[in-house]
């Protein structure tokens, strides 16, 4: 959750960019809105099903340690007519893109808009 508290220290840079800061977690419905209490500029919203995880291909089924599934961690960038834009996946699961970068990446490919 480290990098949630660096997406919402940044939220007054997102909000310049006039963009949201959705996360989608496949944890439960209960767990994703005291999440979404810890970060309230950030939009949490629960995959519990595995429907949207499964469908943008970030589903790791049973590769936590305890068996349980995990999601790669991915950047999508959309615009406002929901076109993707772009998508960051890292090589491994430890990747995560900095505040900076996403901030970067929506300068450079979101500019368009």
């Amino acid at each position: 959750m480290i990098e949630l508290g660096q997406l919402e220290a940044h939220h007054q840079e997102f909000e310049k960019r006039d963009t949201q800061v959705v996360v989608i977690s496949i944890e439960s419905q209960k767990d994703a809105q005291l999440t979404q209490k810890d970060f309230p500029h950030l939009v949490v919203v629960a995959d519990s099903e595995r429907t949207l995880a499964t469908a943008v291909e970030v589903l790791h089924p049973g590769s936590d340690p305890h068996g349980d599934d995990t999601s790669a961690p991915t950047t999508i960038l959309t615009d406002g007519s929901g076109t993707v834009r772009w998508v960051h996946r890292p090589p491994t699961v430890f990747g995560r893109l900095s505040p900076a970068q996403v901030l970067r990446a929506i300068d450079e490919k979101m500019a368009a808009e």
